[in-house]
């Protein structure tokens, strides 16, 4: 029902048709090969529950009536469609766009490192539109102990258009393309009116983080290599969907 597909992914109806459909055309059927255990609608059903509940394969496998291997099929299959779904940024240079960081705990070692969560974690850069939160862009996942400052320049800030309204916290200090609080000779922050409109701001970035770690993918990642970064990429995705088809 529309009232459990709601509860269980996040999505209403008309939003995963469209979902469906995007997919679809990004990567279709060709009727080649091995044939799948489950229909195009199903597989990409599977996905999204696989990110909005972190469920273990076994448990999704099990769920679907679908064997262990099956079930790692399809997410390598959809997984990467889903996060090419975020697009390119918009051109208008006219809107509000706010940067920050988040931590990810991932248990692929080979990408984490322990940072300040105490855990071993990833360093991911989220750009988003003030005006309506829609996610901008996200840069791939960097070990957890690197300054955000660095980890926007080597990621995000290597793809992302020169843009003169981009804003961002404190821990961007030193950027010439990140407009942050403005500091006295003391190099504190000048605490004024612009100061407080400035949180207001950013706490946009923070919300909007929030809506995406809802996803529970984003609180235990156990996929490994690239898979932190389709999953960052693919919730955004969602996120975005959600904030297009009501």
């Amino acid at each position: 029902t529309t009232t459990d597909l709601r509860a269980w992914t996040g999505l209403t109806g008309p939003q995963m048709h469209r979902l469906v459909r995007q997919l679809w055309e990004k990567t279709p059927d060709t009727g080649r090969g091995r044939p799948w255990a489950l229909s195009f609608t199903d597989r990409v059903l599977l996905l999204v529950l696989a990110y909005r509940t972190n469920l273990t394969m076994q448990q999704l496998g099990s769920l679907f009536g679908i064997s262990h291997s099956a079930l790692h099929r399809v997410v390598d299959r959809l997984a990467g469609p889903l996060a090419e779904l975020l697009g390119p940024p918009p051109t208008d240079r006219r809107e509000l766009w706010v940067v920050d960081g988040t931590l990810l705990p991932v248990h692929d070692k080979k990408k984490t490192a322990k940072s300040k969560n105490y855990r071993r974690s990833v360093n991911v850069q989220v750009v988003c539109r003030a005006r309506d939160r829609r996610v901008v862009a996200v840069g791939d996942a960097w070990p957890g102990n690197r300054n955000d400052i660095v980890v926007f320049r080597e990621t995000v800030g290597r793809t992302l258009p020169d843009h003169p309204r981009l804003s961002g916290d404190g821990g961007y200090r030193g950027s010439d393309r990140i407009r942050t609080p403005q500091r006295g000779p003391d190099g504190r922050i000048i605490k004024d009116r612009n100061y407080r409109r400035f949180r207001r701001r950013r706490a946009v970035a923070e919300h909007t983080i929030a809506r995406l770690k809802d996803h529970q993918v984003l609180r235990q990642c156990r996929r490994k290599g690239d898979g932190i970064n389709h999953a960052v990429a693919g919730v955004a995705a969602l996120h975005n969907l959600k904030l297009e088809v009501r």
